[in-house]
């Protein structure tokens, strides 16, 4: 008789084990809902700031969505180009291979993450430059940053384009 009330138990609470009631899916489903209106709320508010030029205050909007939920793509495309605007390349590389890795479809990210990752070997191959020594030839180099002058300024001359020379020069003057 007890063996068989212990089956009787066991059995019961097997059945009843991983089972969520009613009162609980409908709870989730309402905290989901309320989690996503939060996202929305701070995406809406530093979207606004953002095209504001209230850059500092965009970004707590959407540092706020990412405590919310970590790998949110609209957010962490934003702190991206937030990072990049103020010229943290590094930080804004993180973000856009964040927003890829979360939407892979994203377009924009990888433009963006591209760009960022040309203006830093812009300007390691400027370093180089002035680094090389005075034999080398440098006309790859200078091919290089003319066609990323080029890429970054859309095809437009902007005044006279500076030698490598006038480069070195600026950059042993930092």
């Amino acid at each position: 008789l007890v063996g068989f009330l212990l089956l009787i138990s066991f059995l019961s609470g097997c059945a009843s084990f991983g089972y969520n009631s009613l009162e609980d899916e409908l709870s989730d489903q309402q905290e989901a809902r309320s989690l996503a209106s939060k996202l929305k709320k701070h995406y809406e508010i530093g979207e606004q700031l953002y095209t504001q030029g209230k850059l500092e205050l965009a970004e707590v909007e959407f540092k706020a969505m990412l405590e919310i939920k970590p790998e949110e793509p609209n957010a962490l495309y934003r702190m991206g180009t937030l990072s990049f605007k103020k010229g943290m390349f590094d930080s804004a590389a993180e973000y856009f291979e964040r927003t890829i890795k979360a939407n892979p479809r994203n377009g924009k990210a990888h433009y963006n993450l591209a760009s960022g990752r040309l203006m830093q070997a812009e300007n390691h191959f400027k370093y180089y430059a002035v680094l090389a020594g005075k034999k080398q030839d440098l006309s790859n180099v200078s091919i290089l940053l003319g066609d990323i002058d080029k890429f970054n300024t859309n095809g437009k001359q902007i005044g006279k384009s500076a030698s490598l020379d006038e480069i070195a020069g600026a950059l042993k003057k930092q």
